[in-house]
């Protein structure tokens, strides 16, 4: 016969604290994890608030986890609180999926071009490739398989500025560029098209220059933007970052005001992610949209494969009269972002 022991008071008692203690553990969980996601609301105030909101993606991957646990619980009114916030959160990532033409996501891989197509298109390959970064010959290997129209480099040193120079010259003979050494806001453009209006300009930094070009295609000319704002990191960057995204914008829409029948193509890391609010001021102030757009979650920096720390930070933004066909984010190349080639058309001008 067996014994069955009863537990005692005090085993009760440690076993219901213990159960207490988890549950209150959770809400705490639960309620630091929504008002992160709170602080969202206020990413045009405050860097913090726009830090979280540039990770929203990893906010929702912990919101998701936090439900799992509510759930299983049966923490209900936690449970249904968080479910809330993140479906808000999550309505923030509809972009991803749905393309500025419609709802049908554009395919994501390269189709067969016919040859009396290729001089409707433009290829571009943009990259920032982290200054210290030696891996020239794998730089230069990728622009060469990409085979570009537009090349265009990001944290540009002069080592690298040279080699650029020396493999590409002849197929890209048209260029611009500022190097840095002791920085990281080196940039340079190469073309295979001539190069009109070229120019080097600065915003609100003597340290950060960007690029203004015009291209001519098939007798339409495409004005080219590339830039590198600072990283938002404290309120003093952040409000730097801003000021600059801010006064490009009104560069951008005051060159298409003097200059109507211009496309415009904007290339650049923006230290800015779509799921921030100030993404969409930028596309809105400056009436461009974003390739990425309809093709899924592909970051580009960091360089490693795993999704859930990666940002999407490099952008190419444009005018409603080009279209995006492909847009490829290629492996590692030593820089801590990722490189990527676009394929664009020229649609009916504006």
């Amino acid at each position: 016969m067996g014994i069955f022991l009863q537990p005692t008071e005090q085993q009760v008692a440690t076993q219901g604290k213990t159960v207490s203690d988890a549950r209150r553990r959770i809400d705490w969980l639960a309620g630091f994890v929504c008002l992160s996601a709170a602080a969202t609301y206020f990413a045009r105030q405050f860097w913090v608030a726009d830090i979280i909101a540039n990770l929203r993606v990893q906010l929702i991957l912990g919101l998701m986890g936090t439900i799992v646990i509510l759930l299983f619980l049966r923490r209900w009114r936690m449970f249904l609180a968080v479910t809330a916030v993140t479906l808000w959160q999550t309505s923030w990532l509809i972009s991803a999926f749905q393309s500025s033409h419609g709802s049908t996501p554009l395919p994501r891989q390269p189709n067969a071009l016919a040859p009396a197509d290729q001089s409707q298109r433009v290829r571009v390959f943009l990259a920032n490739v982290l200054t210290r970064n030696q891996r020239h010959g794998h730089i230069t290997s990728q622009i060469r398989e990409a085979d570009p129209d537009v090349i265009v480099i990001l944290e540009l040193s002069s080592k690298l500025n040279a080699t650029i120079h020396h493999e590409f010259g002849d197929s890209h003979k048209y260029a611009i560029s500022e190097p840095q050494d002791d920085g990281n806001f080196g940039i340079g453009l190469w073309s295979r098209f001539r190069l009109t209006d070229a120019s080097i300009f600065h915003l609100n930094s003597q340290w950060v220059p960007s690029i203004e070009a015009e291209i001519e295609v098939n007798s339409r000319r495409i004005r080219v933007f590339s830039t590198h704002p600072i990283p938002p990191m404290g309120s003093r960057n952040f409000a730097k970052r801003n000021e600059h995204l801010s006064l490009l914008a009104k560069r951008i829409q005051q060159r298409h005001n003097d200059e109507p029948d211009r496309s415009t193509l904007l290339l650049g890391d923006l230290n800015l992610t779509p799921w921030s609010p100030l993404f969409n001021d930028l596309l809105e102030s400056s009436d461009l949209e974003n390739s990425a757009a309809g093709r899924g979650l592909q970051p580009t920096w960091y360089c490693g494969n795993s999704f859930p720390f990666g940002l999407v930070l490099d952008h190419a933004l444009h005018s409603h009269d080009l279209q995006c066909e492909n847009r490829e984010v290629l492996p590692g190349n030593g820089s801590d972002h990722r490189a990527q080639v676009f394929r664009f058309s020229l649609t009916n001008p504006r």
